[in-house]
């Protein structure tokens, strides 16, 4: 599963062991990062350089491209962050189902924490619980045991042909092309 894991950069230096046991939990799990930023960020602190108005702006549009391509948006709101607030906001607009987490010994956020959604869950975490924390929203939202959902548009003919089909075999016109693309995917050994 790809996965876009979201932690403020602010507070990076003093949190960057427990973001990177997240990372690597995910990573230990088989999933991949829709975007493994932390690693530069951290050296970039460690060099004294600060980020410019150009870098920030890229910074932000590769965030906005890493929760366009994830399956799934996990994000450390222990500190208050505008920019994990938007962040999470774009997640849930795109219906991406997203797991908000809280260190337990912070206070809660002021707004992300109580965004109504159904794509959203919380959890309050340690350095001692998080692997058992994370661990069942990943697997509530593993898309290999999911069917998917897509919007197809066709044309007048492919429409006509499907309708007949599925009046003449009792098939829904969904089944009939997914046993379409299965005979083709098996056809050319994929």
């Amino acid at each position: 599963m790809i996965i876009h894991f979201i932690a403020t950069i602010t507070s990076l230096e003093e949190n960057i062991e427990s973001f990177r046991l997240i990372a690597d939990t995910l990573k230990s799990q088989g999933h991949t990062l829709a975007r493994d930023w932390m690693d530069e960020a951290h050296q970039n602190i460690q060099d004294g350089k600060s980020i410019s108005e150009d870098k920030w702006q890229a910074f932000i549009e590769e965030d906005f491209s890493a929760i366009a391509k994830a399956d799934v948006v996990i994000a450390d709101i222990t500190f208050d962050s505008t920019a994990i607030g938007y962040q999470v906001a774009t997640a849930v607009q795109q219906k991406k189902p997203t797991l908000l987490i809280l260190r337990d010994d912070t206070r809660t956020p002021s707004f992300t924490w109580n965004i109504p959604s159904e794509f959203l869950s919380k959890v309050d975490y340690n350095q001692n619980n998080v692997v058992e924390k994370i661990t069942p929203f990943l697997s509530d939202n593993d898309i290999s045991t999911k069917d998917m959902r897509f919007n197809f548009f066709i044309d007048r003919p492919i429409y006509n042909y499907l309708r007949w089909a599925a009046l003449k075999t009792g098939k829904t016109k969904a089944e009939i092309l997914r046993e379409l693309v299965q005979r083709e995917i098996k056809e050319k050994d994929y």
